[in-house]
């Protein structure tokens, strides 16, 4: 998993954890309203609920400036804790306003595609302003909570910022990576549309293996430039029309370090992903392929994606040295090739997306 995608996974953790906690905190407002508004009525009838309320008003800052300021000490007391009563329901029914409101933004931030978003930080700071009517009810509660309020809009402000360069970067890095495919494909007039196929061959296997959609678009652009150390190849061997020497054979297959070497000191999400698919797209899951001989899940899953997709495309195209395979013949090969040559689960996901491969074989023919 990505740092990009773990960090995502992260914030739509914390949102539902705290959109959880809203939904039970608004549960309990819902209560705490309905019984202050039975107390309400209740004080009208019984002193016993009239000196329970006058104890819990004695602290209740906002009540204090009405016995002061309105003349309330005139009052009956049961009329003065029926003021009290509707003062705390007041701010029950605000306070559960003012959750509503976060329980929507801690949805938002675990459901949502961009976690952050300019928008949503705007209309948090915009309603922070009305938590400084705690202030009237408990001063410290006011500006501490919306101070807090405040401070979490400019940063998801600021965070939106941010997503939005990475977005731009992931951009560029997907222009460069797509312009050096195309000059790939251009340095052979054998491979006609190869690399397209490939790109969507492995798209399809991503997406079939479950995997979220974020990897599964990083794995289709990365897969462009799984023959990118073609580039370096002399082309009298990338396109010689007879059976390669040995010399000629061990020539090709330094594509993959090379494609390594080319993409070493590039940085950026997209970019490492393609250097590690140029490095193993030939590596074999039972450790016979190369350039290095890594096996089994050594391979990382882009790279064994990669090469049933390879595979398979080079053996329905046709090259100069060769006719195209039969789809059957093709696709049995795959199959054989399960625990040893491909890894068995890429394998299981060729087979049970076969219908998306031939639609995308068909899209793109030569």
């Amino acid at each position: 998993m990505s740092e990009l995608e773990k960090s995502r996974l992260r914030v739509r953790q914390g949102g539902k954890l705290l959109y959880k906690v809203c939904v039970i905190s608004k549960t309990v407002l819902t209560v705490l309203i309905v019984a202050q508004a039975i107390l309400t009525v209740a004080v009208l009838y019984s002193p016993q609920a009239s000196v329970f309320i006058g104890d819990r008003l004695n602290n209740n800052f906002l009540f204090k400036i009405l016995v002061t300021f309105a003349g309330l000490q005139s009052m009956e007391p049961k009329y003065q804790a029926a003021i009290g009563c509707t003062v705390i329901f007041i701010s029950y029914v605000v306070i559960f306003a003012i959750l509503k409101m976060f329980a929507g933004i801690m949805k938002f931030l675990a459901e949502g595609e961009r976690p952050f978003d300019v928008q949503t930080a705007r209309h948090i700071r915009h309603n922070s302003f009305w938590l400084l009517l705690f202030f009237v009810y408990n001063p410290l509660l006011g500006i501490t909570s919306f101070s807090i309020t405040l401070l979490f809009s400019y940063i998801m402000e600021y965070g939106a910022y941010i997503q939005e360069r990475a977005d731009e970067t992931n951009r560029i890095q997907e222009e460069i990576i797509m312009s050096f495919a195309e000059i790939t494909e251009n340095k052979s007039g054998q491979t006609g549309q190869h690399i397209k196929r490939v790109s969507e061959y492995s798209r399809v296997l991503a997406k079939q293996l479950g995997l979220a959609e974020d990897k599964v678009e990083l794995i289709r652009i990365a897969s462009t430039m799984h023959d990118v150390g073609k580039l370096m190849i002399p082309p009298e061997i990338l396109e010689k029309p007879g059976k390669l020497t040995d010399e000629e054979y061990a020539i090709i297959k330094t594509h993959t370090t090379m494609g390594g070497q080319l993409l070493y000191n590039v940085e950026g999400e997209e970019m490492k992903e393609s250097r590690t698919i140029a490095m193993q797209h030939h590596e074999r899951y039972d450790g016979k392929g190369y350039p290095t001989g890594l096996a089994g899940e050594d391979i990382s899953l882009e790279g064994r994606i990669v090469a049933v997709a390879d595979v398979y495309d080079a053996l329905t195209s046709r090259r100069s040295y060769k006719n195209a395979w039969s789809e059957k013949d093709a696709y049995d090969e795959i199959i054989k090739g399960r625990g040893s040559q491909f890894d068995p689960k890429v394998v299981d996901a060729f087979a049970a997306a076969h219908d998306k491969i031939l639609e995308v074989r068909d899209k793109y023919k030569d």
